[in-house]
């Protein structure tokens, strides 16, 4: 009886025991499908995992928040800003000369100003280097250098003189950076210094010009001449001698003297002395002050005929007005009017804008230089548009094809003709009669 009980208890036993591991086995199972199909869910993709090729929405968003490179930069990033467009200017602000490129300057800086306010040349802001000579071949020449070598320049405005032009010409060619502007005795050479552009007249026209009016106009017979010892002054007396021979007259007195001398009565009282009856100038700024002012003093109540530098402030108010009462000036028809030929609109628009920038309510100085350097600033900007490149050699090539309609005169350019001004634009003007910045014309115009 007692083993029939013990066995029906080990049976009971093992059977419990069998319930309980299957049990077990059946809750252990479930478990790990649970954790299986948990982890399914959750787990975050890796590059060895076929889901990364797929990532999920969220995965997506965190990513496109995140910088991304690419050859196609997104229609929604900010454009990278393009480096300024440096372009040089060596000018004479400094110095007897300096009233002279200061005005050049005002010209420059108008143009830069309007530029990069319609965005620039080519989509890139206009940087004006600016160098200041002093009137000296030297320090132009290092200018020159510096402006090439460590600004990287490739086109230049100036030099303000033909001194200072002509020593900084070999190396702009050696370079082959352009330089337009020059003072107006430069070479005219375009197989010498195939990259430079005066813009102006050359002095062979100015002299023409003025000997033209004395004879031809004013019918003076007797003429006496003055100019200082400058490139500018040596070169534009030899062609007022030129123009005279060709006309069969000799100047009764030729005068030089040093640019800036304080003290100029010997060269005019020679000329007085040789009984001339009007003088022809070659000579700039504060220099013709005070010939006209010693002419005013020592009698010599002549015709003063010269550049249209004698338009400037330097000359008109250093001289004041009972010295210029007989004084001429060349000019150009764009900047000169008469009782029957107003100011065209474009040139009245520049005399606003200059006056403007000068706190003047009206133009109260010559515009010529001004309304000069304004003019080549655009012509510039036209020459490396049309290139689509800065490049020295580029924007050359554009420039001596160019035709260009500014607010001083027309210019054109060709590969024999650097000067860029016709004879005809020329007119002759009087100091003693200016309405916003330009001067009437002188009697026979």
């Amino acid at each position: 009886m007692c083993g029939l009980v013990y066995q029906r208890r080990n049976r009971s036993v093992a059977v419990s025991k069998a319930k309980y591991w299957k049990s077990f086995g059946v809750l252990f199972s479930a478990i790990v499908i649970i954790s299986l199909l948990v982890g399914c869910g959750s787990a975050s993709p890796s590059a060895s995992s076929p889901q990364s090729a797929q990532p999920s929405a969220s995965a997506k968003a965190s990513q496109a928040s995140k910088p991304v490179e690419s050859a196609k930069p997104s229609t929604s990033a900010a454009p990278a800003a393009k480096e300024p467009l440096k372009i040089g200017a060596i000018l004479t602000t400094s110095g007897p000369i300096g009233p002279t490129g200061s005005k050049q300057l005002d010209g420059v800086q108008v143009a830069v100003d309007e530029i990069n306010a319609a965005g620039g040349i080519l989509g890139r802001q206009v940087q004006l280097v600016l160098r200041d000579d002093a009137g000296d071949p030297t320090k132009a020449l290092t200018a020159a250098q510096e402006l090439v070598e460590k600004n990287g320049v490739s086109v230049i405005i100036g030099a303000t003189l033909g001194g200072t032009s002509g020593a900084i010409m070999p190396y702009l060619t050696e370079q082959k950076v352009v330089l337009i502007g020059t003072g107006s005795s430069a070479p005219n050479d375009p197989k010498k210094y195939p990259y430079t552009f005066l813009g102006t007249q050359v002095p062979s026209q100015q002299a023409a010009a003025l000997v033209r009016y004395a004879v031809d106009v004013m019918k003076v017979r007797k003429l006496g001449v003055i100019g200082d010892a400058s490139a500018y002054g040596k070169m534009t007396v030899g062609d007022f001698k030129k123009e005279l021979d060709a006309k069969g007259l000799q100047p009764l007195a030729v005068e030089e003297y040093p640019q800036g001398a304080p003290d100029l009565s010997v060269q005019v009282n020679n000329l007085k002395k040789a009984g001339v009856e009007a003088v022809l100038g070659a000579t700039l700024g504060t220099d013709t002050a005070r010939i006209l002012k010693t002419m005013q003093s020592v009698g010599l109540q002549v015709p003063y005929i010269s550049s249209v530098d004698s338009t400037s402030p330097a000359v008109i108010d250093g001289a004041g007005a009972d010295a210029i009462k007989l004084a001429y000036a060349y000019s150009l028809r764009r900047i000169s009017f008469s009782d029957k030929t107003p100011l065209p609109a474009k040139t009245a628009e520049f005399a606003a804008k200059l006056a403007k920038k000068l706190n003047q309510s009206s133009l109260r100085e010559s515009m010529y230089y001004a309304s000069r350097h304004y003019d080549l600033v655009y012509m510039i900007k036209q020459s490396i548009e049309k290139a689509q490149s800065a490049e020295g050699s580029k924007v050359a090539a554009q420039l001596e094809q160019m035709s260009f309609d500014g607010v001083q005169a027309r210019y054109v350019f060709t590969k024999e003709d650097r000067g860029g001004v016709s004879f005809d634009e020329v007119v002759m003007v009087k100091l003693t009669n200016m309405k916003d910045g330009a001067f009437e014309t002188a009697p026979g115009y």
